[in-house]
């Protein structure tokens, strides 16, 4: 017999990150995630501030300072956040241009307003990954989503 805790992963989702403004996303698999976050990874390493990226280049992995791997981790949420969204989102609700006009969301806009809001960066992240998050706390990181057909069935 097989048991699984009911969810939807599969659903389109919307994360509130307060003040009015509301992001909204539509499904993607853990194999998209994981495929994101790799060109993310790729991405982070690209753009490190250039003594970073210097020292990373001199010095061995294992000597480098806390300081290095903490300003990749930084690199890499925000250009998997930005990679996700331009991937999955659907829009969002709360984000205006200079015009008073709702601003669409697009890589220039996204970047503008994680610049000018970098708290935001952490609780879209958060809200991005928290299901996959749970997920692999319980140890099933592969699981089908519901809508998926399997052999069983």
């Amino acid at each position: 017999m097989v048991l699984r805790l009911q969810r939807r992963l599969g659903g389109a989702r919307d994360i509130e990150l307060g003040y009015g403004v509301v992001v909204s996303h539509r499904a993607f698999t853990y194999g998209d995630l994981r495929e994101a976050e790799a060109t993310a990874m790729r991405l982070a390493r690209q753009t490190l501030p250039a003594d970073r990226a210097f020292n990373a280049e001199c010095i061995d992995d294992e000597d480098l300072g806390p300081e290095h791997d903490e300003a990749l981790r930084g690199q890499l949420a925000r250009h998997l956040v930005k990679l996700l969204l331009m991937r999955f989102g659907t829009g969002w609700q709360g984000v205006e241009g200079e015009d008073g006009a709702p601003a669409p969301l697009t890589a220039e806009t996204l970047d503008t307003f994680l610049d000018l809001f970098p708290g935001v960066a952490t609780t879209l992240h958060a809200g991005l990954l928290a299901p996959w998050a749970e997920l692999e706390r319980e140890g099933n990181g592969s699981a089908p989503l519901q809508d998926t057909a399997t052999a069983e069935a």
